[in-house]
C-alpha cells in the first residue's frame, strides 16, 4: 500500500480508516453471530428486528472490502512470486495459532485438546482462520493474476469483471430462491458458500485492481464537477443499497431471502463494496499528515485483531465468558446498542494492544539477531 506523496505518508490513511472501519464491522457481525443478536432479533420482532436488519445489512461488506484493497494495491505490482510479503501475514497466523492454545493451557490446564495442539502447527491448512487461508491463497496466486490484469484491454477487463458478477454475484444467489431455485443449480458447479469461496476473493481481487486501473469511469476521473467524483454520489449509494438489502427482506415472499440478502456475493452487498471503496478512496486524507499517522498506526493491528478475537479458543471466552450477552433481556434493555458499540471499541483496543506487544517483540527479536549476525561477521 505504499505511496510516494510530498508529506511522506506511506501509506493512504483514507484507505486505511476504511481498513479500521471494516475490522469494527467485523466485530459486529460477530456479535451477531456468537452473542445471538440474529436470532434474538428474529424472535423478538418489532423495533427490535428493523434496527438489527438496518445496521447488519450496512456491515455486509468488511469480508470483500478487505481483498478489494488487496487487489488495488497489489495488482500493479511487476514482481514474480515475493516470500517476504507472504511471510509478512503467515508468520503472524502462525505465532497467534501457536501461541494462544498454548497460553490458554497453561491458564486453563486440561481445556486444551491434544487435537488443537497438533492442529496449531498447521493454520493454513487446518483452516483455523478460514479468511487467512483464503488471504495467503490470492497472495500466492497474485503475480499471476497480475500478468493477466496487465495484459488485459479496458475492454477486456470490463468483460471478464462483468462475466465473474455473473456467475459468482447473479447465478448464486438465484439458485437459492424461489422461483429461480428449480430453474437454476449451482451444486458441483459454483458453490460459493455465501462468498467464503476462492472464487469470491479472485472475483474482488480482480474488481480492486479494475478499480485501481479505470476507477469505474476513467474518462471522468479529475473533472471535479463530474457527480462520480464526489464523494457523497458513493456514499449515498451505499446507504440505498442498503436499504434495498432490507426491503427485501420484508417484502420478498420467499423466506430464504433473509440468508441471500446476508451473502458477501449478493449483488446489492457486491455494489455496496464498491461504492464504500470509492467513498473512501475519494476522501484523500493524505493532506492531513499527523491524523493521517495515527490512522495508518492503528491500522496496522487489523488483521492481528482479526485472529486473536476470532481464534476458536478466544472466540468462546469472549463471547461465553467476558461478554456473555446471548440473552433476550439485553437486547430489549435501553441502550443495549450503545453497549454493543463498547464491546466492540473494548474488543478492537484489548487485541490490538495484545497485537502491538506481538510486533514490539518481533522488532526486539530482529535487533538482537542483527546485533547477533554484526558480532559473528567482525
Amino acid at each position: 500500500m505504499e505511496t510516494k506523496t510530498p508529506n511522506k505518508l506511506t501509506r493512504n490513511p483514507s484507505i486505511e480508516l476504511l481498513r479500521i472501519i471494516m475490522m469494527l464491522q467485523i466485530i459486529f457481525l460477530h456479535v451477531s453471530d456468537y452473542g445471538d443478536y440474529t436470532d434474538i432479533a428474529n424472535q423478538v420482532e418489532g423495533r427490535v428486528e428493523l434496527t438489527y436488519w438496518v445496521i447488519w445489512l450496512m456491515c455486509r461488506c468488511p469480508v470483500y472490502v478487505f481483498v478489494i484493497i488487496m487487489g488495488y494495491f497489489l495488482s500493479e505490482s511487476k514482481s514474480g512470486f515475493n516470500r517476504k510479503r507472504l511471510l509478512k501475514c503467515y508468520l503472524p497466523m502462525y505465532f497467534y495459532s501457536v501461541s494462544i492454545p498454548v497460553l490458554y493451557g497453561l491458564f486453563r490446564p486440561g481445556e486444551v485438546l491434544k487435537e488443537q495442539y497438533i492442529k496449531a502447527f498447521f493454520p493454513f491448512l487446518s483452516r483455523t482462520w478460514y479468511f487467512m487461508t483464503l488471504y495467503l491463497l490470492v497472495l500466492i496466486l497474485s503475480p499471476y493474476l497480475n500478468k493477466m490484469i496487465q495484459n488485459l484491454s479496458r475492454k477486456e477487463f470490463l468483460g471478464l469483471i462483468i462475466i465473474t458478477f455473473c456467475m459468482f454475484s447473479i447465478w448464486q444467489p438465484l439458485s437459492m430462491l424461489e422461483p429461480f431455485e428449480g430453474i437454476f443449480g449451482i451444486k458441483k458447479i459454483l458453490s460459493t458458500q455465501g462468498g467464503k469461496s476462492l472464487y469470491d476473493f479472485i472475483f474482488m481481487y480482480l474488481l480492486g485492481a479494475y478499480l485501481r486501473k479505470y476507477h469505474i469511469f476513467s474518462s471522468h476521473e479529475g473533472d471535479k464537477k463530474n457527480l462520480w467524483n464526489n464523494p457523497l454520489t458513493y456514499l449515498t449509494g451505499f446507504l440505498l443499497l442498503g436499504l434495498g438489502n432490507v426491503l427485501l427482506v420484508y417484502f420478498y415472499p420467499d423466506e430464504g431471502i433473509n440468508s441471500v440478502v446476508g451473502y458477501n456475493d449478493n449483488p446489492l452487498v457486491v455494489l455496496q463494496c464498491t461504492c464504500i471503496f470509492r467513498f473512501f478512496e475519494k476522501l484523500d486524507m493524505r493532506r492531513f499528515v499527523k491524523l493521517g499517522n495515527v490512522i495508518n498506526y492503528i491500522s496496522a493491528g487489523n488483521l492481528g485483531i482479526y485472529m486473536i478475537h476470532e481464534h476458536p479458543l478466544i472466540r468462546s471466552l469472549i463471547w461465553n465468558e467476558i461478554f456473555p450477552i446471548n440473552n433476550t433481556a439485553f437486547y430489549t434493555r435501553k441502550g443495549y446498542l450503545l453497549q454493543i458499540f463498547l464491546i466492540i471499541l473494548i474488543i478492537y483496543a484489548g487485541c490490538w494492544i495484545l497485537d502491538w506487544i506481538r510486533r514490539q517483540l518481533g522488532k526486539l527479536i530482529n535487533i538482537i539477531i542483527k546485533k547477533i549476525k554484526t558480532s559473528a561477521a567482525a
